[in-house]
């Protein structure tokens, strides 16, 4: 049987401008670039007399960006790893660097002891992309953005908001409002009184405007929100952050060792204004936890907020890189649930749209705020778990269709619209693992049919990677 966890191996190589062999038929109207991020180098000890050290968690490894440039009927592949602090540590010193989400500081002690308390120190911005204006970003969770080159990936360096918002971390799936192209995110500011601060950036612009700033019961890992036309919607999970243990000396070497599941208690939905500022409804529900918000709409006087659900925490400890590479991924068994919270404040409710197996949710983000038909995900199967299939849900009959070949893995779904299209004019872009032949490729469906309407092979293995965005016309 093939083996996917050659997609947890590192990539050896960059191309440049590929043209990747293309089976099938493109869309005429596919113009613009598919821009993905996700790690790709795993380990140190590169250089000679290095240490052999690596990466403990999958969330660590180096950044790699891919970029996917549909050009006169034809596909390009660049791919090139940003060039960080981090990477210059590991690749050109042979040694880990900062501290980051699951992995220690290398390293001197005093090196580790003031660079890996906080994972603000890390530069390896691996998790998403953003544009702001002209600008290209690398995103992590800390509010340390890297800048790119478009066309080339190239790194043009750190880049920093022109604005005074300070915060140890932020979410890596800021939010872009259709109507005003306004992007919200969400930062956490730890100290004495943990505090999350929503900050709105005007389409085209670079400094932020603080729409709130809350303090929540306890500090909570949060790692995407909900945004309707009236509302930002916080899922606080109870994954509580033991923020002492991390800055006291001989406390946790890193952050993902100071996360805490108590099931205990709730998790809280935090509406908050977006007019105002405030909080508007705080409603419970039976814990459970979520990495990814799908979408959220009002109706009447409730939140309908859709969300993939797993029923605890395990499903972060599980991402280590030695247990994926030991062959391990039992536990990415999430639900496509959907919760109604009343802004009256009481309990919130849920119904499964579809179950098991479910991770890294998207839909037709035009309709954000709003009603919508479709949401896509992976989907876990067969006796690994891995995910090797994508499936686009229907949330008003509740059907699935599917797609899945032997021996692939599949990444992320994305949807394109087409100009001028509904939800079902359009493709859905996935890199997905051939495992049998060692060969990753983009699969292009049609989103109306769900079936395939091409592939362009990449030269070789690309390492599994985590958010992306399509950006038409570059």
């Amino acid at each position: 049987m093939a083996d996917y966890r050659i997609g947890f191996e590192s990539a050896e190589t960059e191309c440049d401008g590929v043209d990747l062999p293309v089976d099938g038929d493109l869309p005429a109207w596919l113009d613009g670039a598919l821009v993905r991020n996700g790690p790709g180098k795993f380990e140190a000890g590169c250089g000679e007399g290095a240490a052999d050290e690596g990466f403990a968690h999958w969330f660590d490894g180096l950044a790699l960006l891919r970029k996917f440039a549909f050009r006169d009927g034809g596909v390009e592949l660049t791919t090139r790893f940003l060039r960080t602090d981090e990477y210059r540590a590991v690749v050109e010193e042979g040694r880990l660097g900062a501290g980051q989400f699951g992995t220690r500081a290398g390293g001197s002690l005093l090196g580790r002891l003031t660079d890996a308390v906080l994972p603000e120190s890390t530069d390896n911005a691996n998790v998403n992309v953003m544009r702001t204006g002209e600008h290209f970003l690398a995103l992590t969770e800390v509010p340390t953005q890297v800048a790119f080159d478009p066309e080339t990936l190239e790194t043009r360096g750190e880049w920093a908001f022109d604005d005074d918002v300070d915060a140890h971390m932020a979410c890596a799936h800021p939010v872009v409002d259709p109507e005003s192209g306004a992007t919200f995110n969400l930062s956490v500011r730890f100290g004495r009184t943990p505090s999350y601060v929503l900050t709105r950036l005007p389409a085209g612009e670079t400094s932020r405007d603080v729409v709130a700033t809350l303090s929540l019961s306890d500090p909570v890992y949060v790692h995407s929100f909900a945004l309707t036309p009236g509302h930002v919607v916080i899922a606080a999970c109870p994954l509580v952050v033991d923020v002492l243990g991390l800055v006291r000396p001989g406390g946790h070497d890193t952050f993902l060792d100071a996360l805490d599941w108590r099931p205990g208690r709730p998790t809280t939905f935090v509406a908050v204004s977006r007019e105002t500022g405030n909080v508007v409804a705080e409603s419970s529900a039976p814990a459970f936890f979520t990495f990814h918000h799908v979408n959220a709409f009002r109706r009447a006087d409730r939140l309908v907020v859709d969300l993939v659900a797993f029923d605890d925490a395990s499903v972060v400890d599980s991402l280590a890189l030695a247990d994926l590479q030991a062959g391990s991924v039992r536990t990415l068994d999430g639900d496509l649930r959907r919760y109604s919270v009343p802004l009256d404040g009481g309990r919130a409710t849920h119904e499964t749209l579809a179950a098991g197996g479910l991770s890294l949710p998207r839909f037709d983000e035009r309709r954000r705020g709003r009603p919508y038909q479709y949401a896509y995900a992976t989907r876990a199967g067969g006796e690994d778990g891995a995910p090797n299939h994508l499936v686009r849900v229907d949330l008003e009959t509740l059907e699935t269709r599917v797609w899945e070949e032997a021996e692939t893995f599949c990444g992320e779904p994305v949807f394109v619209p087409e100009p001028g299209g509904g939800e079902r004019d359009g493709v859905v872009l996935s890199v997905v693992l051939d495992a049998a032949r060692e060969q990753s490729f983009l699969l292009v469906l049609d989103a109306d049919s769900f079936e395939e309407r091409a592939r362009a092979w990449a030269p070789d293995v690309l390492p599994f990677d985590f958010h992306g965005q399509f950006y038409m016309g570059r």
